[in-house]
C-alpha cells in the first residue's frame, strides 16, 4: 500500500438488556501525514538548541524518535512521559522559568 496505511479493530460493548453488541473500527491514514508534524517539531527544537549553544547529543528530543538518543554514560530513557518532561523542563531552563510547583 506504499504510504497508505490500514488498521482495524472491534469493541465489544454491551448494550440494552445486557445484549453484546461490536463497534468496528476501520483507521485509513498515510504515514508522511502522520510524521510530518513530529519530524517539523523536531527541526525547530534542534533549530533552538543550536542557537542557545548546545552541541552533541540532545538527549532531551529523545521524545520524537523511536530509539531514544543518549551518550555511553547515561542509559538511555524509555519512559514516554518522562522523555516529555525533559523536553519541558529543558525548554523552561532556557527561558530559565522554574519547574512548577503542584504543592501550592
Amino acid at each position: 500500500r506504499k504510504d497508505n496505511k490500514e488498521a482495524w479493530d472491534n469493541i465489544d460493548i454491551f448494550g440494552w438488556m445486557g445484549y453484546p453488541m461490536e463497534i468496528k473500527v476501520n483507521f485509513l491514514c498515510r504515514d508522511s501525514i502522520l510524521a510530518a508534524p513530529i519530524a517539523l517539531d523536531l527541526v525547530l527544537f534542534s533549530d533552538l538548541a543550536l542557537r542557545a549553544g548546545m552541541c552533541g547529543i540532545q538527549t532531551w528530543l529523545s521524545f520524537f524518535c523511536k530509539s531514544p538518543m543518549h551518550d555511553f554514560e547515561h542509559q538511555p530513557v524509555h519512559d514516554l512521559f518522562q522523555q516529555w518532561r525533559m523536553v519541558k523542563q529543558t525548554l523552561r531552563n532556557m527561558i530559565g522559568e522554574d519547574a512548577p510547583s503542584y504543592l501550592d
